[in-house]
């Protein structure tokens, strides 16, 4: 029983230093918890309400920074994949104009500076 009313003391004393709630009542309650006196069971359910708005405030600014995160990995992601699909692009280039080369359609001189283009862009 007393390790129950240290925790809820410390709740009190946290619902305190948030801000959150009505001062006066938080600090009455806190009084009568550091006294040993029976809590009344609306001060009781009060704390818990505010204990609960207070985590699931929490769990949502969690979730928003977790969305954030996620948004800049895929944003990371994404630009990897453009790179790599740039540099296939200019690998598929370059096979073409080996193939033009092999085939005898361009001549080296041509292939040289069309390559040369190509890895310039």
């Amino acid at each position: 029983m007393k390790k129950l009313s240290e925790d809820l003391i410390k709740n009190v004393q946290k619902l305190i230093d948030s801000g959150k709630g009505d001062s006066k009542r938080l600090h009455e309650i806190f009084n009568v918890l550091k006294l040993g006196t029976p809590l009344y069971l609306s001060d009781y359910k009060y704390l818990q309400s505010l204990t609960k708005e207070i985590e699931e405030q929490q769990q949502i600014s969690e979730s928003e920074k977790n969305s954030s995160k996620n948004k800049k990995q895929n944003k990371k992601s994404e630009t990897i994949k453009k790179s790599e699909k740039i540099q296939s692009k200019g690998d598929s280039a370059l096979k073409i104009l080996k193939n033009r080369l092999a085939a005898g359609e361009i001549t080296i001189e041509e292939f040289q500076d069309l390559k040369k283009v190509l890895k310039e862009t």
